[in-house]
């Protein structure tokens, strides 16, 4: 049995013309993880990162205080669904990478459209629901399998990714899947028990190495 980490990515620059750049209080977030990790003496046998920049960028972070940033392995498995092609098609005006622009409900309408709309009419790249569901589940199996399933997993990742696992998990349904993408916040830790096809929820959420520091302004969702 091994222990997956499955860690969000740090704050990324919403509003920007590179959404996809940590920002300064996505890369504090990413250290302090890093150092957070070192205090526990806590040392990974694994870890891999999606080949964003935000999640590259978190990894290198939090990984450097443990001298594990050259070792983490890069898959795309691990990206997020690519947020401006599906707003593009489905969100009417709406941006998922800025939160005033929307509501959960605003939100939740423009992943259904998403989830009923046909492959054959998807157009720009964009994948289906069910392969995205499908591609983070498919992605830990197999670097859990690459390293013979033994050991402590990282994985850097992102909130739809990690919520997609979950759900994988607990049998979520669609909405209580879009409200765990929803609320999960930057550089937070899920964790599972994962004997290489079947897993057990054990943390959702947390972080323990921003709340330690008791500053509100560290707490971020996007």
């Amino acid at each position: 049995m091994s222990m997956l980490y499955l860690v969000r990515h740090g704050q990324a620059s919403a509003g920007t013309h590179n959404y996809d750049r940590l920002s300064p209080v996505g890369q504090r977030q990413s250290q302090l993880l890093g150092q957070w990790w070192a205090d526990q003496g806590f040392t990974p046998h694994h870890t891999s990162h999606g080949s964003l920049e935000r999640q590259r960028d978190t990894a290198r972070l939090a990984l450097t205080p443990l001298s594990l940033a050259s070792e983490s392995t890069e898959h795309s498995g691990l990206n997020e669904y690519d947020h401006r092609i599906i707003d593009a098609l489905f969100g009417g005006g709406i941006e998922s990478d800025n939160p005033e622009s929307m509501t959960f409900a605003d939100y939740v309408g423009l992943m259904q459209r998403w989830r009923d709309t046909p492959v054959n009419d998807l157009s720009d790249g964009a994948e289906t629901w069910a392969t995205f569901m499908q591609r983070g589940w498919q992605t830990v199996q197999s670097l859990h399998a690459q390293s013979d399933g033994q050991g402590t997993h990282v994985f850097f990742t992102s909130g739809g990714v990690i919520a997609t696992l979950v759900a994988t998990v607990l049998d979520l349904d669609f909405e209580h899947t879009i409200d765990a993408i929803w609320r999960i916040r930057n550089s937070s830790i899920t964790t599972l028990h994962f004997d290489g096809n079947h897993a057990r929820l054990v943390d959702f959420n947390t972080v323990p190495h921003l709340q330690m520091h008791h500053d509100p302004s560290l707490i971020t969702l996007i």
